[in-house]
């Protein structure tokens, strides 16, 4: 599609933009393992995350935005000891289901991110955070908030992995879905709707006409990194579409790596 809504102007978001979970309806999340194709995605990541997180010693993580459970599991298969976290009611429901699916003990909780308490959860050696899930969190100072609430649950030097779309690439007119990482499906398809400096709107249309739509704040990865920092970490280093070098204008995702 043409970009010519990234010239529309700032608009204030709707309170509606900002729930989270009300955006993930039982029909879209039953529809979610369609649109990302698990065999796919787990063929186009590899070992980038595995070897990350073997590099850094961890055995014991959190996935804190664990979605239907794609990453959970990976992991699990992996051999870490994971607990999977999601706000979304729904998601949390699918996530169960595709671990007992395949046979895997994984516990699941349901929690806002501003709720995760290391009292009650424990302490980890690694944070993930991915699905440019952080970007629904439109207040900088609520994402900075959520950012020391992971760091509360790192052990001293551990590890936060937190991935976004490039939104810098977006904002520039360089929207690409490209179908080889994280939306691997091939019965929807991933555009954009409402675009400005305030609010990303994608758009995702299956083969068969239904649509749904995420609205999040399209922050900056720079932005982002800093807003980590401020939380306490340490960044460490940035990946495009898992590359250590890339285009910071072409990528579709960024993966940040930072140290607790």
């Amino acid at each position: 599609m043409a970009l010519n809504s990234v010239c529309s102007p700032e608009i204030s978001p709707d309170p509606a933009d900002q729930d989270y979970a009300a955006q993930y309806c039982n029909d879209f999340v039953s529809r979610w393992d369609e649109l990302i194709d698990w065999d796919k995605r787990a063929a186009g990541e590899g070992q980038f995350f595995t070897d990350l997180l073997l590099r850094a010693g961890v055995c014991r993580l959190f996935d804190a935005a664990t979605g239907s459970g794609f990453h959970a599991v990976q992991l699990r298969k992996a051999g870490f000891n994971v607990t999977a976290c999601d706000g979304s009611p729904t998601m949390v429901t699918r996530a169960k289901a595709n671990f007992a699916i395949r046979g895997l003990d994984i516990p699941v909780v349901c929690r806002d991110w501003r709720d995760l308490d290391p009292r009650q959860l424990g302490t980890f050696d690694a944070v993930l955070c991915l699905g440019s899930s952080l970007c629904h969190v439109f207040d900088e100072r609520e994402r900075i908030e959520v950012l020391k609430r992971f760091r509360s649950l790192l052990r001293p030097g551990g590890l936060l992995l937190l991935d976004q779309r490039n939104f810098q690439a977006i904002l520039h007119g360089n929207f690409s879905s490209s179908g080889r990482y994280y939306y691997c499906g091939k019965t929807a398809s991933v555009t954009l709707g409402e675009l400005n400096d305030s609010l990303c709107e994608f758009v995702y249309t299956f083969a068969d006409g239904a649509r749904y739509r995420l609205r999040v704040f399209p922050v900056l990865p720079g932005k982002l990194r800093g807003e980590m920092e401020s939380a306490g970490f340490v960044a460490q280093k940035s990946f495009g579409d898992f590359k250590s070098v890339y285009d910071p204008l072409r990528a579709d995702f960024i993966i940040h790596q930072a140290q607790a």
